[in-house]
């Protein structure tokens, strides 16, 4: 009989989990509240079921005897894999306890400050009327946000007093725990900080820029490597083993975000899973690592003493560039822009014509991931001559 494992979600983003729990030889269980997802078809079984309840995904892995628990691309499905592994003693995972502090923007700032890390003060509140208060004393530009909701979710610049009431309530209403953060709003680039722990230490890292044009709280375009990354890197992983070796961190994904500004990088969030908008498939190429696999090993508790070591420089440009329809409605058409035919070398489509969108400016409808010449080709094509002609929308 092969080992079983139970995936919580096998959405487009957890492609390379499944595919890697295949090669693995896993009898693979996949739940999650929405059928038909991507990753289905290469399971073996689909129970339905909110992989954020941990008590009912707990029923599940004990009832199906579980060997192994692998998460997913979203927090609540780092926070039910750690409950799980560690209510049934399952390796590859820190402790419950570690997991929230690391996902929840409020324990993760405060440990950070603890710690003398690269990051801004941020400010807990559990009520609206104390949030308000705070930000009539504390100076504007401000920033809000849930601690426990990713993709940007509820997360908006407040310039003034009076944006402060109705950012503070969208900021609540997107946090399940209710508790929201609030920091001075820093300029400065965006960046991504991704890298591989092993005993604690990093043996594999890549970097990108981060663009987000159409929605300034998600992420649209990622570009490899970033700038800056050779001084960057120099600062960010003495942290970030510094963080793992405090929090004796198990093996894994160890990613961050952080803002460039005047130098100095400043560490804006961190989690401990595989990245959105299919991050692994450019990544792979820019570090020679295949971050889906070692992800794979490591939460099933497997040996990652093979695992090659990655910190050599970023050899080649790459991006992905997440497509959106430019409104609400049905698609009509998806067509590569033939101007960006001779820099795709692949492409995924997560909807197709006739689909409906709803959300059009976080609603992704495919990825095109691109490979460039140079730093200079990458940025005028995608950011200086921004195309968004590729989904076209049906007539009214």
């Amino acid at each position: 009989m092969p080992p079983k494992v139970l995936l919580l979600c096998a959405g487009h983003n957890d492609l390379g989990l499944i595919w890697s729990l295949r090669r693995l030889g896993y009898e693979i269980v996949v739940s999650g509240n929405i059928a038909g997802q991507p990753g289905e078809k290469f399971a073996d079984r689909y129970i339905p079921h909110d992989y954020s309840d941990r008590e009912g995904m707990l029923e599940i892995a004990r009832r199906e005897k579980i060997d192994a628990v692998c998460q997913c691309c979203n927090d609540f499905g780092v926070y039910t894999a750690s409950y799980i592994a560690e209510k049934m003693g399952l390796p590859g995972y820190d402790p419950y306890d570690t997991t929230l502090l690391l996902h929840n923007k409020d324990r993760f700032k405060a440990f950070a400050a603890e710690q003398h890390l690269s990051v801004v003060p941020s400010f807990c509140f559990s009520t609206p009327e104390e949030a308000l208060e705070h930000c009539r004393t504390a100076g504007f530009p401000l920033i809000v946000k849930p601690v426990d909701a990713s993709a940007g979710n509820g997360i908006r610049k407040i310039s003034g007093e009076d944006e402060a009431e109705a950012a503070i309530a969208g900021a609540f209403a997107k946090s399940r725990e209710k508790r929201i953060v609030i920091e001075r709003f820093i300029t400065g680039s965006q960046h991504g900080f991704c890298t591989f722990l092993r005993d604690r230490k990093v043996i594999a890292f890549c970097s990108n820029n981060e663009y987000s044009i159409r929605n300034p709280y998600r992420v649209e375009i990622d570009m490899w490597p970033a700038d800056r990354e050779a001084e960057v890197s120099a600062v960010l992983i003495p942290e970030i083993e510094k963080i793992a070796g405090i929090l004796n961190l198990s093996d894994g994904i160890f990613h961050l975000q952080y803002i460039l500004e005047n130098g100095r990088p400043y560490i804006i969030e961190v989690m401990r899973r595989v990245l959105g908008n299919m991050y692994g498939i450019p990544a792979r190429m820019v570090s020679d690592f295949n971050w889906d696999y070692w992800e794979t090993r490591a939460k099933c508790g497997l040996s990652c003493a093979q695992a090659p070591s990655a910190m050599h420089n970023a050899e080649g440009f790459y991006a992905y560039k997440t497509l959106l329809a430019p409104r609400n409605g049905r698609i009509a058409s998806i067509a590569v822009p033939k101007r960006y035919e001779k820099y795709v070398w692949e492409k995924y489509l997560v909807r197709k014509p006739g689909d409906e969108i709803t959300a059009c400016a976080s609603e992704p409808v495919g990825f095109l991931f691109m490979m460039f010449a140079s730093r200079e080709e990458m940025k005028r094509v995608l950011i200086e001559e921004y195309d968004d002609s590729a989904v076209v929308m049906q007539q009214h």
